[in-house]
């Protein structure tokens, strides 16, 4: 018989041989599992304490004629200027919040934001005043 009465008489092969890719797929799949563990990383995570989550608010409050009231009691210029130290030297900083009247002069409010800012007070917020 002859090359070409064989090739006339049989169908041409189409299966594709598979082992080469069994091979390699087996070689990644080796490759992977032993590199997976060292590419793990923990991260550690703060656990929660205590607090919700929520800062402190303390509220401070201006009258009409730039006094300051902490909890309805009437604060002098150096209380004030102690509490707010007091409050900027904390690990926890608390959130200020100014409740000035609606007659209290501006420069009141300036004075009492720039003393803040001096004691290290970070987070300060103003609520708008009624008329």
């Amino acid at each position: 018989m002859s090359f070409s009465t064989l090739r006339n008489n049989e169908n041409p092969m189409v299966d594709i041989n598979i082992t080469p890719l069994i091979d390699v797929m087996l070689a990644l799949l080796l490759i992977f599992m032993i590199s997976a563990p060292l590419l793990t990383r923990k991260i550690d995570l703060p656990m929660g304490g205590g607090t919700d989550g929520q800062p402190r608010t303390v509220e401070l409050r201006l009258a009409a004629d730039g006094q300051v009231l902490l909890n309805d009691v009437v604060l002098q210029n150096v209380e004030v200027e102690a509490q707010l130290l007091n409050w900027g030297g904390q690990s926890e900083k608390p959130t200020l919040q100014l409740r000035p009247d609606g007659a209290t002069p501006h420069q009141a409010v300036v004075q009492l934001l720039a003393q803040a800012r001096n004691a290290g007070v970070a987070s300060i917020s103003i609520e708008t005043p009624r008329r």
